[in-house]
């Protein structure tokens, strides 16, 4: 195991060698319709963009999945090689997505689909991209995020807006904690409605929220979010395990 140290050392080298290799451009908007837009990582300390939905919902994922230590955007570029008309050897570059530290597995990285993509062209980058991946000892997976559950989809979107820390919020953090683990099980609605009349329980569901999103506290993921959610601490979210595990109809390569 690294000490702390040395492994924000390597982060620092990280972010250097896997700087994003390009810029979110939406010029073929005309041709193929994408939503660009960018969100504040509290897990990555920067401004992360984004060029489709599948995209967004996945680094929101990322951002809650308490197993996920670290990812770059769009961090290599890898030479695909191929025939010009004229039989001479030439290569294009092709980025993908984003790679992806993760807690007890190796890296990962993963290319992101609105849909099965099926041709000789988009199997011919895969089986490149993959053995670009081996030779680094990393793992290489497409991945379509709207196949994910529609609970765990709903809780994604409605978690993101919680993530940022805001203004009092120091003020009760420790509190709530403090509570959820004597009350070792306890649903939101309870856990606000056990500060009255000492503070408005309205004003603590936005901290507990925000607690569930950053993963001091812990919901059952795979069901939709709402104030009789039952919540816990816990290090490590294990509703999100099997998604992160790269098997099932969530992966394909």
């Amino acid at each position: 195991m690294f000490d702390k140290g040395v492994l924000n050392g390597i982060w620092k080298e990280n972010e250097i060698e896997y700087f994003p290799k390009r810029k979110v451009s939406n010029k073929l908007s005309w041709k193929i319709h994408h939503i660009t837009g960018s969100f504040y990582s509290n897990k990555m300390g920067r401004t992360i963009e984004y060029e489709s939905i599948g995209e967004c919902l996945f680094y929101f994922f990322l951002e809650l999945a308490r197993e996920v230590e670290r990812y770059y955007v769009q961090p290599v570029e890898i030479n695909i090689p191929h025939l010009s008309k004229e039989g001479d050897r030439k290569s294009w570059t092709h980025i993908p997505d984003v790679l992806v530290f993760g807690i007890g597995s190796k890296p990962t990285l993963f290319q992101i689909k609105e849909n099965p993509q099926e041709s000789k062209k988009h199997d011919f980058i895969n089986k490149i991209c993959q053995e670009y991946a081996a030779k680094k000892q990393w793992k290489y997976r497409v991945i379509y995020p709207k196949k994910l559950p529609q609970e765990i989809l709903y809780n994604i979107k409605f978690l993101q807006g919680a993530i940022r820390k805001r203004k009092r919020f120091d003020e009760w953090i420790p509190e709530i904690i403090y509570r959820v683990e004597y009350m070792e099980v306890v649903t939101i609605d309870e856990l606000a409605s056990s500060f009255a009349p000492k503070v408005n329980p309205l004003l603590v569901i936005p901290v507990i929220h925000h607690l569930i999103a950053t993963g001091v506290l812990q919901i059952k993921i795979t069901n939709e979010i709402d104030q009789y959610s039952e919540v816990k601490l816990k290090k490590l979210n294990e509703q999100l395990l099997p998604y992160l595990n790269l098997d099932g109809e969530l992966f394909d390569y």
